[in-house]
């Protein structure tokens, strides 16, 4: 006999409900692939917005194929007004208005242009070449210039952990790790490829011999205890690789020609 059933919350765990004469029986549970599309629509129909819908996208790991069992499904929304975020279970949906993303297009591009670049399509594939733009000084400068504002508050972090004989605060590895990967993804944007976490993993090691910096910056972004784990000497070869990426990105936006 089948019977599907979904998985619900049964205290810190999952557990499938089953009919009482099932009891002390022999039960295979099989894991089926989510219907994700389905599911999306139904979330904007539950809260109102499908009316409001011009388009509707994959975005993060499942859109980049790197998704696991414990991922979290990023949507976007591109409305015709109004914005917003839905959260349900598993699913977050970044919902924008047509008219605020042509804005962010052409005064901040990011995160929204690096959405759109690796989108997986829902609804309206038509609409991500509408809403395509090129990197310019001007929708980058503010990631610019905050990142050479981050990189000197790190600065401080390895001085402080320098003058206690420490390792570097986690703090510090995240907003190096932020600001890296913010990087990575322009120039994959300049060399028109997708980029993934395997990549920015590599770019890592690359730099600073491991991937301690990472592991230190999952521990903050999943809210873990957080501690001093980076070395210094690590902290800095990617400070440094930072600051001249970022010369280097802006001396190529002034040059180049759109």
């Amino acid at each position: 006999m089948e019977l599907i059933k979904k998985a619900v919350k049964v205290g810190n765990s999952a557990g499938v409900l089953l009919p009482k004469r099932w009891l002390n029986t022999r039960v295979k549970v099989i894991l089926e692939p989510e219907n994700v599309g389905l599911e999306i629509l139904e979330i904007l129909a539950e809260h109102n917005l499908l009316k409001k819908v011009v388009g509707v996208y994959l975005i993060g790991s499942y859109a980049r194929n790197e998704q696991t069992i414990d991922s979290d499904v990023d949507v976007l929304a591109i409305t015709s007004g109004g914005g917003g975020k839905v959260l349900k279970g598993r699913y977050e949906v970044l919902c924008v208005s047509k008219e605020e993303a042509k804005k962010q297009l052409d005064q901040n591009a990011l995160p929204l242009l690096a959405m759109l670049k690796e989108a997986k399509p829902i609804i309206n594939e038509e609409l991500l070449k509408e809403l395509s733009a090129p990197l310019t000084l001007r929708n980058l400068r503010w990631h610019i210039e905050t990142t050479r504002s981050a990189m000197n508050v790190v600065e401080e972090y390895i001085k402080m952990a320098d003058e206690c004989g420490e390792d570097v605060a986690d703090a510090a590895a995240y907003s190096l790790i932020l600001r890296l990967r913010t990087l990575y993804i322009i120039d994959c944007l300049r060399k028109n490829r997708l980029w993934n976490t395997p990549g920015l993993l590599r770019l890592v090691e690359k730099i600073s011999g491991s991937t301690t910096a990472y592991e230190r910056y999952l521990q903050v972004k999943r809210r873990d205890a957080m501690g001093y784990k980076l070395k210094k000497e690590e902290a800095e070869k990617i400070r440094r690789y930072i600051i001249a990426e970022v010369d280097r990105t802006e001396k190529w936006l002034k040059e180049k020609k759109d």
